[in-house]
Formats: C-alpha cells, structure tokens, sequence
C-alpha cells in the first residue's frame, strides 16, 4: 500500500492536467492509504472548485458523496485520529522544524507524513511540492 495525500487523491475524483499520472498509480498499486483529514480537504476542495465555476452546481457534493463511499467500501483506508498518530505528528514536525536547516511542513501535512508513518508506509504519493520535500527528507519513496 502507500499513502496518498489528499492533492493526490483529488487527482482520481477532479479531471486535471496530470490527473492520469495518478491514475495510472491507482490501477496498479494496492488499496491507497491516507489521513483522516482528506475527507474534509478534499470536500473542501470540491466546494472551492465549484465556486470557482470549475465544476458545475452540485457537483461538488456528488464528488464528495462519491469519496465517502469510496471510505466506507473500504476501497480508500483512512488513518484516524488517535493519541498514537497525536505521537507520530509531533516526532514529525520535531523531525522536519527542529532539522538544521529546517525542513518546511505544514499542519496538515504533517498529520499526513505521521498517518504515513504509523501505518507503516514506505511511498508517499503527493501532489504538493513542499509536502514530498518534506516525505523525502522522512525517507519515504516520493510518487510521481
């Protein structure tokens, strides 16, 4: 399995230029593993992307509806909130921030690096420049 960050899971639901990338990942890989915060990211992102006139009205919400039903089949595993992952999460800002010289990451994305890890992941798939810096310097194998 890997995890995938919520940039890259937006890349199976929303037509975008690399979206097939992503896909292509998704058709050959295991059952993609991700944080609990992707499902209020990526329903977010929908909304954002709807208001934007970039999908049409109420779309976002069938796209939502569609990613949660992807959670509760099981065909997305989500990673919870628990004081286990609260650990994980400090070692890893303490890992990047406290790294001379410091290694930018965002909330966010270190709850994403730390349901990685505690999950036991070696790959890491991203959309975002910063967050596959920082995955790096975690020693994850960064994709695409």
């Amino acid at each position: 399995m890997a995890h995938w960050d919520t940039s890259a899971l937006l890349k199976l639901f929303l037509a975008e230029a690399d979206s097939s990338a992503f896909a292509a990942l998704a058709a050959v890989g295991s059952t993609p593993v991700t944080a609990f915060i992707a499902r209020y990211e990526a329903h977010a992102a929908f909304l954002r992307r709807e208001g934007e006139g970039a999908l049409i009205e109420g779309e976002a919400d069938l796209l939502y509806l569609d990613l949660l039903a992807d959670f509760a089949n099981e065909d997305i595993v989500e990673v919870s909130l628990t004081p286990a992952l609260e650990a994980e999460y400090d070692e890893v800002l303490r890992n990047c921030l406290l790294y001379s010289p410091p290694v930018f990451v965002r909330t966010n994305d270190a709850l994403h690096l730390a349901a990685a890890r505690l999950a036991g992941e070696k790959v890491f798939i991203s959309a975002d420049s910063r967050q596959r810096a920082a995955a790096e310097h975690l020693g994850f194998t960064v994709l695409p």
